[in-house]
């Protein structure tokens, strides 16, 4: 428990509201913390995991085994409102604290960079499979509810706000200026499909088409979508038909055909997905593996912005970050976009 503050220390060792069974409740919780420590997380988001269950008013001796695994959970759901607490606990503006910030996540998702310039997450786990698989500790891209799309908002923002730091590109209520360096590492702009994937997932699992995701963003948020130029969209489309959808905030954008249905390059990835025998999440990197019509997905494909409008900076950030020869895209993706 070394590099932990003394009050979460204090905590851990007498949680509040637990008195029978403290000795129990407090080894489970320092097994966690452990576990959170060796994953990467710095003591400000341990301690807000700790503050987090300990200031639970349900907790007692007969409640702390399910709030511990509901809490558990919660911190391996990647954009729970646990999660996102944790991630910006203690957090002060500043490019190379946002750097660190963004870090945390690459780490905890086992981000690395494969010989065919995809990023590949080690630690990214197959939903359905995370009861069936212990003793690993994996994080997992996964809405359930509506009301878990409506955090997940909240860390989309708060990621898209740390990417702007570190790129030194602040566009907030009151300065805007142009990105002094344009976006320029392979990670920081693949994270962007990632962060799509949920919500990506949430839209195919609940068969919504364009107009339920119009209706249903206006009554979560109060504030209607928006349609910006999709021209970058529409690579082989005939009729040039496929639209852009950007949710509030426009960190979020969604592409639909003309029959409203989702053009996402996961719908071809999970097709032709792998799950090892701990139940970490692989995507096949090899072009041959896809139709024409999964390439033409991937091509076109949503994704995440990280300026919070259109203008220089989202052409820093988001546009040429994108472009085939800026070596940040995936082969596999460079590839689907020449066949178009």
């Amino acid at each position: 428990m070394t590099g932990l503050f003394k009050r979460t220390r204090e905590l851990i060792k007498s949680p509040i509201g637990v008195y029978k069974r403290q000795t129990i409740m407090s080894a489970a919780l320092s097994t966690q913390v452990t576990h959170l420590m060796n994953d990467g997380w710095v003591p400000k988001s341990i301690a807000a995991y700790v503050d987090d269950i300990v200031n639970n008013e349900q907790l007692n001796d007969q409640t702390m085994n399910q709030i511990l695994s509901e809490k558990w959970g919660e911190a391996h759901r990647i954009g729970s409102s646990l999660f996102t607490t944790m991630f910006t606990a203690g957090f002060h503006r500043g490019g190379v604290p946002a750097a660190d910030r963004l870090e945390v996540i690459y780490k905890l998702l086992g981000m690395t960079v494969s010989p065919t310039n995809f990023v590949r997450m080690s630690r990214l786990g197959d939903w359905d499979s995370k009861d069936k698989i212990k003793d690993v500790d994996l994080y997992y891209l996964h809405l359930e509810t509506i009301d878990e799309v409506q955090d997940y908002f909240e860390f989309v923002k708060q990621v898209a706000y740390m990417v702007r730091l570190k790129h030194h590109a602040w566009n907030g209520i009151r300065s805007k200026y142009e990105t002094s360096r344009q976006l320029s590492t392979i990670m920081d702009n693949q994270l962007r499909y990632y962060l799509s994937k949920p919500i990506v997932d949430f839209i195919l699992r609940n068969d919504w088409r364009q107009e339920d995701v119009a209706e249903e963003t206006l009554q979560l948020t109060g504030t209607p979508v928006s349609y910006p130029n999709v021209a970058f969209h529409n690579r082989g489309v005939a009729k040039q038909d496929n639209v852009k959808m950007a949710l509030p905030g426009y960190h979020l954008e969604l592409i639909f055909n003309n029959q409203g249905h989702l053009v996402s390059m996961w719908e071809a990835l999970e097709a032709h997905q792998t799950i090892d025998e701990y139940g970490v999440l692989a995507f096949s990197e090899v072009p041959d593996d896809y139709s024409l019509a999964e390439l033409q997905m991937i091509a076109n494909t949503e994704s995440t912005n990280y300026a919070n409008a259109g203008g220089p900076i989202h052409q820093s950030l988001d546009v040429k970050p994108a472009n085939r020869y800026a070596g940040l895209e995936s082969d596999l993706r460079n590839y689907a976009k020449k066949q178009f």
